[in-house]
Order: C-alpha cells, then sequence, then structure tokens
C-alpha cells in the first residue's frame, strides 16, 4: 500500500492524487458525494450516489426537483430548512440531515445528508456545496425496533401493574382494552370468549371510541367459514383496509361498514386444542399494521386471558368456601376434619353437639367412648385400617349411648384429606348422620316390602316409578326410579333404573313428558294408547299420580300391545282390499257387460246386416274378458290350496312365444298399439306346462296393453343367458313407482285405484304369473325407471338343452289410427257426444244412437271430448267417468266452463253404481247419472224424452 501511495505521489498532480484517495475513501465507506451550485440551483451526482438514489448513471437533478420527487413529504420541510441554514453566510455553512427518499421503484430508504457550503465575495455569497451522502436504512430500522420494544415492554409492565390488584374479571377486561386502544391508537378493543359448545362468542366489557359497542352474543357460524378456520387454528387475522382487500366480499364488506370498521387485528386464543376466545382491536382508518403491533396484541390476549381466569379461579374459590360454610352450618348431620398424625380436630360444625351431646373436643378417643360396646371392636378395626391406607374409605354404621342412656344409630363416612409422604392417611373429612328413625322405619318397610316385591315382580304388566322433571313448567324428561322385570320385556330397555328416558331411549317422543307431567300436575289419572316410535312399539298405559301432590311422581302400568295393533292394521287392510276388490269387481264386470247389453240391442235392430259380425266379434272378445278374469280369480284361488297340476313336458319356446304372439296382433292393432318381437331363431328348450307358460306370456301382454297409451309399443324379447330362457315384455307406458315394483305382484293388487285407471282389471293378472313361474322353478321380476318411463317385465326358466344357437328376428305391427266420427251439422237437439275410452262402449252406443236418428260424435279421451264438445256444441253428452288423461268429472266442469251460457244435457254412464259416485256426479254438473250396464233402449228413450222437451223453447239453430 505504502508503494502504490509513493508510485503515485511521484507520477502525478498532487491534487490529483489527493482526489484520487479520496475517492478510494468513499468507495471503501460505500458513501455517494455530490456538488451543488446554488446560484443555478444544478447539481452534480457521482456514480454511487445515482446508484443509491435508484437513478440512472449521468442523471443530473436540481434542489428542487430532488424535494419534489425523491424526499418523502413528511421530510420535505425539514430538509428545506436545514439546506437554507447551510446557507447562510453567518451560519457555520454545515448540511446535516436524516431524510427518507422515495424511489423510483417504490422502495424507501433512510440517507444521512452531510455537505459544506463554499462562500465568496462582499457580502459572501454561497458559490459551491460538497457532500456526501450515506444509506442509514438498517441503522433506522434498528433504531425503531429498539424504540418499539422498549415502548412495548412499557405497556406490557403498566399493563400487568394494572391489572395485578384487580379481582373481578369484568373490571380486568375494560381495563386491558382500554390500556391496549390507548397505546395503539384505535377507535375500538374487545374481548370476545367462546361458549362452551363452540357454536357462540359474548362480547364483554369492550372499549369504544366513537363507534358503537360490540357488546352482545354472536353465532360464530355467522362469519365467514375462512376466517373461522383460520381462528380455530390459532391463525391471526388481520385487515389492512376493508375497503380495497381483493378478499372481502361484497357482503362482508357491507357489515364491516356498517361496525365501522376499516382495519383490524383478531388474534385467536387455543388452549388445550380448545378455541376459547378472540382479542380484537379495530379502527375506523386504513392501517398497515406492524409485526409489533400484532405480536403486543397477541401478548395482551395471553395476559388479558390469564388475568381473567385468575380472577375467576379465585371468584370460584371464594364462593366455594362461602357455599362450604353454609352447607356445613345447615347440615343436619356432623362435619369433621381431624388430624391423624397428631389426633387433632381442626373443623366440627354446629350439628355435632346436637348428635352426640357432649362439647366439641380435641381428641377424637372421646368419640369412641360413645360407641355401643357391641360395635366398638368393629368400628376400631375399620377405622385402623383406614388409616393405615388400607381401605380407601372409612363408611360403619353402629350404635352410640349418650350420657341420659338413649342409644342412637349413626352412619359415619370419612375419606382421605391429605397423605403423608410414606402414604399413611394424614387428615380425613368426614360426616357422622343420625339414622336411628330409618332403622326403625327399615325393620317395619321390609316386612311390607316383601309383601310389594313379589306382588311387584309377579305381574305380567310393565311397572315404572317416574321422577319427572321440569324446565320452565314443561315437563323435559322423567327418572326411572323404580321398574319391574316385566318393564324390560314389555320395553325392551335393559338397566333403566336409576337413569332418565333420555339416557336410555334419547329419541323418545317429548308428548310422553307432555302427558305424564300433566299427570303429575293435575293428579288426574289417564288411560290411554300409544305408539313410541323410538322403542317401535305401541302401549296401553295407565298412568297415575303417587304421594303428595307437590311431589312430581307417576306410577306407570303398561302393557305391550304391538303385535295386537299390527294384527289389527292387517285385518283393516285385508278389509279395505276387499272393499277395493269388491267395488273394482263390479265396476270391472260392468264395463264388459255394457257393450255387450248395447250389442245385443242392434243385433235385434239389425237382423242380417253385415255390420253384425263386427258386433259379434266385439262381443265374443268382451266374453274372453270376463272369461280371463274369472279364470284369474279361479287360478288364484287353486294356487293358495295347492290345487294347480302341471302337465309338463319338453317345449319349443321360441315356437310358443311366436305363436301367441301373433294371436295377440289383432288385440293390439285394435287397441292401436304397436307390438314388436325378438325371438331366438333357433329353439330353446324347456320342461313346461305349455298352457300355463302361454298363460303367464299372456297376462304380461294383457298387462302391458293396459297400461301403454295410446300410439305406444310393446316389444317381446326371447332370448338365452347361461343355462335360462330369459322372457322379457317391455313398453313405453305409465311405468312403476319405485315403491310399488314388489307390491305389484300382490293378489289383487292395483296401482293405480283412481278415476283415471287407463284399463281394467282385477289386480290377479301378475299375481298368478308370479305362482306359475315359481312352479316351473323359475322367478319373475319387474323393472322401471319411474313413472312415464316404462316398465319390464322378465322371465327366468331353466333351459333343458342348453347347446343351441340363435338368431333374432323382429316382427312390427302398427296399431289403428285414433278415428273419431265427425258428423255434418244436424238438426237442433238431436247432436249427441258419446265418451268412453272403452271403446267397445264406445262406438256399440254410437250405432245405436245412429239408428235411432241422433247426430253422433265419439271420443275415446277426456280432453279430446272437451275440444269436440267445444267445437261440435252437443245437445247431449253421455260420458263414462273413470278414463284417463282426464276423469269424467273434470272433464264435465270443463264441459260447463266452455259453453258460455249454451245449456245441454250431461249423462253420466259408468260402472261406479255408489252414493258417493252419484253426489259426486251432481256436484260435477251431470244432469242424471246411469250405471252400466244401462238398457239401450233406456238410453235411447231417455235422450228423446229430455232433448224433446228442451227443443220446445230453442230458437233457430
Amino acid at each position: 500500500m505504502a508503494v502504490t501511495t509513493h508510485s503515485l505521489e511521484r507520477s502525478e498532480d498532487p491534487a490529483r492524487a489527493q482526489d484520487l484517495r479520496i475517492r478510494l475513501a468513499l468507495d471503501a465507506a460505500g458513501l455517494g458525494s455530490f456538488i451543488w451550485y446554488p446560484q443555478g440551483d444544478h447539481g452534480v451526482l457521482d456514480a454511487r450516489l445515482l446508484a443509491l438514489l435508484g437513478l440512472p448513471p449521468a442523471t443530473s437533478m436540481s434542489q428542487a426537483e430532488a424535494l419534489a420527487t425523491l424526499i418523502h413529504p413528511d421530510d420535505r420541510d425539514g430538509y428545506r430548512i436545514a439546506v437554507e441554514r447551510a446557507l447562510d453566510p453567518d451560519g457555520d455553512g454545515l448540511l446535516r440531515e436524516d431524510v427518507r427518499i422515495l424511489r423510483p421503484d417504490g422502495s424507501q430508504r433512510w440517507i444521512s445528508v452531510n455537505g459544506r457550503t463554499s462562500f465568496e465575495g462582499t457580502p459572501p455569497q454561497p458559490l459551491r456545496m460538497d457532500g456526501v451522502v450515506m444509506d442509514i436504512t438498517g441503522r433506522k430500522q434498528d433504531e425503531a425496533v429498539l424504540r418499539d420494544g422498549a415502548r412495548t415492554q412499557r405497556f406490557l409492565v403498566a399493563l400487568g401493574d394494572a391489572l395485578r390488584p384487580l379481582e373481578d374479571a369484568g373490571a380486568i377486561m375494560r381495563v386491558a382494552m382500554a390500556m391496549l386502544a390507548g397505546h395503539l391508537d384505535v377507535n375500538r378493543c374487545y374481548y370476545s370468549e367462546v361458549e362452551r359448545n363452540g357454536a357462540w362468542c359474548r362480547v364483554r366489557n369492550s372499549y369504544n371510541r366513537g363507534v358503537h359497542s360490540l357488546d352482545g352474543r354472536y353465532r360464530l357460524d355467522d362469519y365467514g367459514p375462512e376466517k373461522m378456520r383460520m381462528l380455530r387454528a390459532a391463525r391471526d387475522f388481520v385487515l389492512a383496509d376493508a375497503e380495497t382487500d381483493a378478499d372481502i366480499a361484497p357482503a362482508e364488506r357491507e357489515r364491516y361498514r356498517a361496525l365501522s370498521i376499516r382495519s383490524l387485528i383478531n388474534v385467536p386464543l387455543v388452549k388445550n386444542q380448545r378455541f376459547i376466545a378472540v382479542l380484537g382491536v379495530n379502527d375506523v382508518r386504513p392501517r398497515e399494521w406492524t409485526a409489533h403491533e400484532i405480536e403486543l396484541v397477541r401478548e395482551t390476549a395471553e395476559r388479558t386471558w390469564a388475568a381473567v381466569e385468575r380472577a375467576r379461579a379465585e371468584a370460584e374459590l371464594r364462593q366455594s368456601e362461602e357455599r362450604f360454610q353454609q352447607v356445613a352450618r345447615n347440615l343436619d348431620a356432623a362435619f369433621y376434619v381431624v388430624d391423624l398424625v397428631h389426633d387433632r380436630v381442626h373443623y366440627l360444625n354446629d350439628a355435632h353437639e346436637r348428635l352426640w351431646s357432649i362439647e366439641p373436643v380435641r381428641h377424637r378417643d372421646a368419640w369412641f367412648q360413645r360407641i355401643h360396646a357391641d360395635d366398638a371392636h368393629r368400628v376400631r378395626a375399620l377405622h385402623d385400617a383406614f388409616a393405615r391406607g388400607d381401605a380407601v374409605a372409612f363408611d360403619a354404621e353402629y350404635r352410640i349411648v349418650l350420657d341420659s342412656g338413649a342409644v342412637r344409630w349413626i352412619h359415619d363416612r370419612a375419606t382421605v384429606g391429605s397423605r403423608s409422604e410414606d402414604g399413611s392417611v394424614r387428615t380425613v373429612t368426614g360426616l357422622a348422620q343420625d339414622i336411628t328413625q330409618a332403622k326403625i322405619a327399615a325393620g317395619l318397610l321390609r316386612q311390607s316390602d316383601e309383601k310389594y316385591r313379589n306382588l311387584f315382580d309377579s305381574i305380567d304388566q310393565g311397572f315404572a316409578l317416574l321422577e319427572m322433571i321440569f324446565e320452565e313448567g314443561r315437563a323435559v324428561d322423567y327418572r326411572l326410579c323404580e321398574v319391574n322385570p316385566a318393564f324390560e320385556r314389555q320395553t325392551g330397555l335393559v338397566g333403566a333404573a336409576g337413569r332418565t328416558a333420555l339416557e336410555v331411549a334419547p329419541d323418545l317422543e317429548q308428548d310422553w313428558f307432555d302427558i305424564y307431567g300433566e299427570v303429575a300436575r293435575t293428579g288426574e289419572p289417564l288411560r290411554f294408547e300409544r305408539r313410541a316410535d323410538a322403542l317401535e312399539r305401541d302401549f296401553d298405559v295407565y298412568a297415575f299420580r303417587v304421594g303428595p301432590d307437590d311431589a312430581p311422581k307417576v306410577a306407570v302400568l303398561f302393557a305391550d300391545i304391538t303385535d295386537r295393533r299390527r294384527m289389527e292394521h292387517a285385518l283393516r287392510q285385508a278389509d279395505r282390499r276387499k272393499d277395493e276388490f269388491l267395488a273394482t269387481l263390479a265396476h270391472e264386470l260392468r264395463n264388459p257387460l255394457a257393450p255387450l247389453r248395447t250389442g245385443l240391442e242392434l243385433l235385434h235392430r239389425w237382423n242380417e246386416r253385415e255390420d253384425a259380425v263386427a258386433t259379434i266379434g266385439m262381443m265374443e272378445r268382451q266374453v274372453r274378458h270376463l272369461v280371463r278374469m274369472v279364470d284369474d280369480l279361479l287360478d288364484i284361488s287353486r294356487i293358495s290350496r295347492g290345487k294347480v297340476e302341471l302337465h309338463r313336458r319338453r317345449v319349443d319356446l321360441t315356437h310358443e312365444v311366436r305363436v301367441a304372439v301373433e294371436a295377440m296382433q289383432a288385440t293390439y292393432a285394435a287397441a292401436n298399439r304397436t307390438l314388436g318381437v325378438d325371438l331366438a331363431s333357433s329353439p330353446l328348450t324347456v320342461f313346461a306346462d305349455t298352457t300355463r307358460v302361454m298363460q303367464v306370456l299372456g297376462n304380461l301382454l294383457s298387462n302391458a296393453l293396459k297400461f301403454t297409451r295410446e300410439g305406444g309399443h310393446v316389444r317381446v324379447c326371447l332370448s338365452r343367458e347361461g343355462d335360462e330362457a330369459v322372457l322379457c315384455v317391455r313398453d313405453d307406458g305409465i311405468g312403476i313407482a319405485a315403491d310399488h315394483l314388489e307390491q305389484i305382484f300382490g293378489s289383487f293388487m292395483q296401482v293405480d285405484t283412481s278415476l283415471e285407471r287407463a284399463q281394467s282389471g282385477l289386480g290377479l293378472g301378475l299375481a298368478v304369473a308370479k305362482e306359475l313361474v315359481a312352479m316351473h322353478g323359475g322367478r319373475i321380476q319387474a323393472r322401471s325407471d319411474g313413472l312415464g318411463q316404462g316398465s319390464e317385465f322378465m322371465v327366468r326358466l331353466p333351459l333343458d338343452d342348453a347347446d343351441q344357437a340363435f338368431v333374432h328376428i323382429t316382427v312390427e305391427v302398427p296399431g289403428q289410427p285414433l278415428d273419431i266420427e265427425r258428423s255434418a251439422a244436424g238438426h237442433a237437439w238431436k247432436r249427441v257426444l258419446v265418451v268412453d275410452d272403452n271403446r267397445a262402449s264406445a262406438d256399440t252406443l254410437a250405432l245405436l244412437l245412429r239408428l235411432s236418428g241422433f247426430q253422433v260424435a265419439v271420443a275415446y279421451e277426456g280432453r279430446q271430448a272437451v275440444a269436440r264438445a267445444q267445437a261440435w256444441h252437443p245437445d247431449a253428452v253421455v260420458m263414462d267417468i273413470g278414463m284417463p288423461d282426464l276423469n269424467g268429472f273434470e272433464a264435465c266442469r270443463a264441459m260447463r266452463a266452455n259453453a258460455e251460457g249454451r245449456a245441454f244435457l250431461a249423462i253420466a254412464l259408468t260402472g261406479w253404481g255408489g252414493a258417493d259416485a252419484k253426489a259426486a256426479s251432481r256436484e260435477a254438473g251431470f244432469d242424471l247419472h246411469l250405471v252400466k250396464p244401462a238398457e239401450p233402449s233406456a238410453i235411447t228413450e231417455l235422450l228423446s224424452l229430455r232433448l224433446s222437451s228442451r227443443a220446445a223453447p230453442r230458437g233457430a239453430p
């Protein structure tokens, strides 16, 4: 280093060498330098200073620019004054000032500016200022930390001094919150305690300055789930500005506005993994909270909680001592505390003298002198074992002899208060109670108790003695003081004695408590039958109050009647099904009889007309329908009695199914339904009764026809799966609800018993099918995706020959379109609209009316009939009641509403003939109610008579 310096001094100008040494010193110190010329406000900054200020190289800057752009607004006035003082010729010309600068990249730094001014002229004028700048940010931060730490420590010391003498938890919270709010200069500070249930919190004794108090009870679920997760996980929730924070939802921002909160700190307290409290500070201003401030809130929360817990513990201790003294003074038993090591009595209550008839003694031996001679040895042995630590407690009943010679029975119980280091008992606390009267009563009670117990245990009815538990005047539970053996058999509750009802049956209904509570209050005995859903049993109960009027005890005698109720319900269900079956049977038998009767009438009128062939065919179909219902009735009866015999042989199921489907095609075509079939081309051999298997298929196809709407599709599929032949009948009809999939195979089961039933039947076809399939060793299953989604019935039969190949063929048979007869406008009071979803009934009646001279239109559905009536204006409507889409009652009301005052005759022609059906007809607007099968000539004569009577006042058509 010396060589280098010597070389410089010899080879360079001394001034230049001096300047180089200065630059080397500035570099070593990390200082930036500047020269400022006040006259032109022009400054020259070296590279180090420009880098410090965050400015690009070769940047020049005036004093005015520095003040306007670089120096922090809070430091500009002080820096300007320091510069003016340095430029004053009468001063020392020195500039020494620490200021904050705002660099172009947004960062903030502390710098120390030191400069010296050079003056010239007379009077002296400032020529230039030479200076250096040092970055002192780290030093300033260290000073701030030290200042904050010292200030925090002073606050915590003051807080501890203020809280230490306070004994009331509320006062502790008030003082702590006020001091913390003043220290942090905030508008609100509160301490919120979480209740034991973890669902609510409560704010008490909060500090509020210029804002309303938050004292009150709050539900924790009302706060955001993310915030609650943070607090329960012991994570602080800090908010600098609720108005600009992107994580704050609009609704939460509105709540903050309503509470005058712009910034906040919430510090949770979690002890033993339980969220117990929150200390919060709020301010109406936005605020960047420092780490020291957050730590101070956290420390204050801990100290406040500790002080509150201490105060509460001391308060509880004082209350406990007061309660102890009060209880001890009022006990009707001798309470004592004894030091066994020194044989010294620490405490005796007032009852001691009354019981033992002696003054308080210092030694326990005086007590033993009172013990009856027959009991003394036993009691001393028990006491010595307890004193040695061989027994955990002293519990003895013995007699004492008073000075008067009177004998008293004493129940003396003592427990260990403290032990010596060797484990021996040091102090004991005990209670000696006079049980003389209880002993006398016990002897008498034993005699009566034996009689009572024999009766109590032998009765087959359940018995329970209940002690009612009331809250705010309402019975909320009861304790089972005593139960007999039959109680467990009747209720299924084991070990119930001594426990409450809600302990042994938590779901027991409130109604039971209300009933027994009323018996306890009024003293009126009550007999009733009721179901206990919690026990899934029904009971016949007799309840009556026992004991004095103010004693809330009720005795209950009861019997389990669940089986009886179940049988009664089954009988009622069977009776209901019987009634429904009889009503359905009457209705269903009337439906085919009506067209039969009308057809016969037509045959009489037509004689040899060609239309007679079609009518006879219709009659044959209706007769077959009647025969099928009767066969189903006979089959279900035979099956139930085991009288059905199967004539089984090897059968090609593919061939038999094809024949059966072809036989049903005409029926489907007449009903405007499409029947498709997929069959295996090779034989599928089963060992079966052909007639019965085809009966199963026929029932399934009839069922599908009933519940598939007009224009719908039914498909029969036959295939092989493993060693089984699988026969499926699928439709796109009304479908089956999930809870009816199993019920539909029951006898007389009608899933839809409403007036809108689409088709007829007794509800036996599927029951017969199920039994016949089971007799063949197979099984049947119903499937449906729900109402309106169609249904599928799958029959599985064991194959007799498993080695078969199969190819599928498809046959489609379209149904006939709906045909509504359209007649030209006729003469007055001759237009008759016939409405019936049974096409045979509707068509035959229409033919009969036309032969009688009426103009007739036909509709096969309710909505279609309403539209037809509105367009055609019939003079009379003959309408069935039970129809799909819209039943006859609803259709009649709609026709009356659309008639706009125009009169027409409405006749109900239905299989329902009961008084309720007739009353419903009148209410719906029908003029007459006829029961199927009505006499055809009577219908024509009735229409002629009624319409002619209405034609008289009618004007031109």
